[in-house]
């Protein structure tokens, strides 16, 4: 390693390397071609970034390419990279879809050293002859398993014969194999298979199942955002399911941001700082954009949705327990999807309640009992109103039984019948007299029955 390097790593406190950062430096110093495997969240980009940027010469033009499957990784690739170039005086340039390409291109006329894109805008800009890599010594291809596959492969090979030139060092990484077959068609070599997969790490995540119904997994987890100091990547299998419980979180009220593909690169850039400073609970996305995201200390992962296969499961895993840090995976479901799960994955999980997730009454439980007090309270309320009301009735009913009995009956009207008991005999009398009075007027003038 390049002595300033060693330097700095001691002033940050950077004492251990990680198996795959010992095991490719000597092969990317020496420029040979590898094929590198690490599981996430083991430092694959300082893998590539210690041995490499020494070897490039500041004002010589466009000497490094790293490609990445997303926006937020070749910017999250940047900001690392920057920090060590600045040492050695080396300028680095993210070049990616959804940002101005007018000031890239603006940029790309300053000849920066290093270059760190996506597949599809390097296309673009390699197709209109903005981009030449004619001084081109290195290529990195991060995430290797995912970008060659159909689109980003056949993007990376018209990049690639647009170079043409055996002697540029190209390298492989990712945590999941590739086809070594395809990747070596499109580059025309036969590259060193570096596996590191298999080297215990201090990795301490917990893999956990919480049984849960479809309908129940928004409310789920609008009680674990009432947690202190609990932030997750939420995982989704569809851009539609991510949007309707981004709806509903909304509605809650819990702080929260949505990373899809497709939004513009300033609206996801401010989504990813919102929740890396902790402004947003959760961060929703799907497997697509939140590929290789490091997050420092993010404490879990929860998967609203199964994962379709195991590879997608570990992808997702290690955003979180990165570095030897501890992390927890929670994944909803019911017995089904908890079947499929250890199918898919060889490690121990463990079916937890939310309590024992929580380990102990906090914010969430509190935030329950507090919304069963209120709930008791209004109901406990509204009894006494009823019961207020009740009473208040009884008395208008007696109010107007009194009024009757006490008003004098106007002409014409008739008191309301009263029970036998109640009527005394000279109103009985009176009471038979109108009647055959009404009966004698109705009659008046009609011709007698014969008997």
């Amino acid at each position: 390693m390049d002595s300033r390097f060693e330097e700095h790593l001691e002033q940050v406190g950077f004492n251990t390397l990680t198996p795959i950062q010992l095991a490719v430096a000597d092969d990317l110093v020496t420029g040979q071609s590898i094929d590198a495997l690490a599981p996430t969240g083991t430092g694959k980009t300082l893998a590539f970034t210690w041995p490499i940027l020494p070897k490039i010469v500041p004002g010589d033009g466009e000497q490094l390419l790293v490609l990445a499957p997303s926006q937020e990784l070749a910017m999250q690739t940047t900001r690392v990279m920057r920090e060590w170039a600045s040492i050695l005086g080396l300028k680095v340039l993210a070049v990616t879809g959804g940002a101005n390409v007018k000031r890239q291109i603006d940029s790309l006329k300053k000849h920066p050293e290093v270059l760190v894109g996506t597949p599809g805008r390097v296309h673009e800009l390699v197709a209109n002859g903005k981009l030449k890599l004619q001084r081109l010594r290195t290529l990195i291809v991060d995430e290797a398993d995912v970008l060659l596959r159909e689109e980003t492969a056949d993007q990376i090979t018209d990049i690639w014969q647009s170079i043409a030139d055996s002697e540029i060092q190209v390298a492989l990484f990712g945590a999941t194999e590739l086809d070594a077959g395809k990747a070596e068609t499109i580059f025309e070599r036969v590259f060193k298979r570096i596996d590191q997969r298999d080297v215990t790490i201090p990795v301490t995540i917990t893999h956990t199942f919480m049984p849960t119904a479809n309908d129940q997994k928004n409310k789920r987890l609008r009680q674990l955002a009432s947690r202190k100091n609990f932030q997750a990547i939420v995982f989704f299998n569809t851009t539609k399911a991510l949007k309707t419980t981004a709806s509903f979180l909304a509605h809650e009220h819990v702080a929260m941001a949505t990373l899809v593909r497709g939004d513009s690169s300033s609206t996801r850039a401010t989504a990813l700082a919102n929740f890396r400073n902790g402004k947003a609970k959760f961060l929703l996305t799907t497997d697509v954009a939140a590929r290789g995201l490091d997050i420092q200390d993010l404490p879990a992962v929860l998967n609203f949705d199964v994962a379709r296969d195991g590879e997608t499961y570990t992808h997702r895993a290690g955003r979180t327990g990165r570095m030897g840090h501890q992390g927890v995976v929670v994944t909803f479901g019911n017995d089904h999807d908890l079947r499929d799960l250890k199918r898919q994955i060889q490690v121990d999980i463990q079916v937890i309640t939310l309590s024992e997730l929580l380990g102990q009454v906090g914010p969430a439980e509190q935030s329950q009992n507090a919304s069963k007090e209120r709930h008791s309270k209004a109901i406990n309320q509204k009894q006494a109103t009823d019961v207020k009301q009740s009473v208040k009735s009884e008395k208008t009913l007696s109010r107007q039984k009194t009024s009757v009995h006490s008003k004098p009956t106007l002409k014409g009207h008739v008191s309301p019948k009263k029970d036998d008991d109640e009527i005394s005999p000279r109103q009985a009398r009176l009471a038979k007299q109108k009647k055959a009075k009404r009966r004698h007027q109705k009659d008046k003038g009609k011709p007698r029955r014969k008997e």
